[in-house]
């Protein structure tokens, strides 16, 4: 391990917060690597770490660093000013380190970019403060209680329930109720519902987990499976909000949700195209929906001004109108090509560079 004196000084590294280590130091993820790579272009080299191996005292973390032709070294630095947070959200929610060295790290001057979104309602809310989304959000609320589906169901064919904390699409319900007063659920292990056994399950759930009612639109679909896009947002070295990617995915059969850790697939965007050609439909042009994404990206920036990247969620009506569904401030880079990755990267470290 070289010493303190022998590395760079703190305003050289950007730090990335990881538990994707591996258990070999002389290789790492062909990911990681490509934002290594980006570090080295810009002048900032990206020192890798673990959230256990911050030593506060020292104000230190000890890492690794890429070098070209030399490949994965252990390094240790001082804390950096900038520091991307890329812990998974499960391992995020139960380790009580991580957490504490995370918040050491801020009193302690660090920025640690894409903090923690506030719950599906404070995101919504602010959402609804953005005039130009107002007719791409569909009608959304928190949920007080089980009368607050009779009530949506009265104005609505189906409404989604979501969990405010909810990730990678778990948790999510359509909800759609029949004349006999039967209940119809997607998501849940049982699909038909009597009106007490479902007031009792929905009374439980609640208890357990706030959650969002959301109006259940008719969305385009094809052979059988949901469709929704995923836009992929970095901010770059002007601070403003740049499209990486944008991709229609398609979920699995039978299931309310597009995420591809719940069986969905990832399609390219002429695809949609020619889907929506066939049901007669006009697709919206790729500007649009990102300009769309982009609006969603500003007004959540507001409320989390360090924010670096994001995952947007637009869903088509069969009318082609699109509609804000969900915001993930970690999104997966399975949608990313190599291309995709890079210049990712590249706008991830010019934008640290400004902090």
């Amino acid at each position: 391990m070289p010493s303190l004196s022998d590395t760079a000084p703190l305003h050289t590294h950007l730090g990335l917060m990881t538990t994707d280590l591996p258990k070999s130091r002389r290789t790492m993820a062909p990911t990681w690597q490509r934002l290594a790579e980006a570090g080295i272009a810009e002048d900032l080299p990206v020192v890798f770490f673990h959230p256990h191996r911050i030593d506060l005292k020292r104000r230190t973390v000890t890492g690794v660093r890429y070098h070209p032709g030399t490949g994965w070294m252990p390094i240790r630095v001082p804390l950096p000013r900038v520091v991307v947070d890329n812990v998974y959200v499960h391992i995020a929610r139960t380790d009580r380190l991580y957490a504490g060295n995370k918040r050491a790290l801020e009193q302690r001057g660090t920025v640690v970019l894409n903090p923690r979104l506030p719950d599906k309602s404070g995101v919504w809310q602010a959402l609804q403060r953005q005039p130009l989304l107002a007719d791409h959000l569909p009608e959304t609320a928190v949920m007080r209680s089980a009368a607050d589906l009779e009530r949506w169901l009265d104005r609505h064919e189906s409404v989604f329930l979501k969990p405010v904390r909810g990730s990678g699409g778990r948790g999510v319900l359509r909800v759609s109720r029949d004349q006999a007063g039967t209940y119809r659920v997607a998501g849940a292990k049982k699909s038909l519902w009597r009106r007490e056994e479902w007031s009792f399950f929905l009374k439980k759930r609640l208890g357990e987990t706030p959650h969002l009612i959301q109006q259940g639109l008719s969305l385009f679909e094809t052979e059988g499976c949901k469709i929704d896009l995923r836009i992929v947002l970095h901010r770059d070295g002007d601070r403003t909000w740049q499209p990486i990617t944008t991709v229609p995915r398609m979920g699995a059969i039978g299931s309310v949700v597009t995420n591809l850790a719940q069986g969905g697939q990832v399609k390219e965007f002429a695809w949609l195209t020619e889907r929506m050609t066939e049901q007669g439909l006009r697709a919206p042009q790729r500007e649009r929906l990102e300009q769309i994404a982009v609006q969603a990206a500003e007004a959540v920036t507001l409320i989390r001004p360090t924010l670096a990247f994001l995952g947007l969620d637009l869903a088509l009506d069969t009318t082609g109108r699109a509609y804000v569904l969900d915001i993930n401030p970690r999104p997966g880079r399975k949608s990313l090509g190599a291309a995709e990755r890079s210049r990712a990267f590249a706008c991830l470290v010019r934008y640290c560079k400004t902090l």
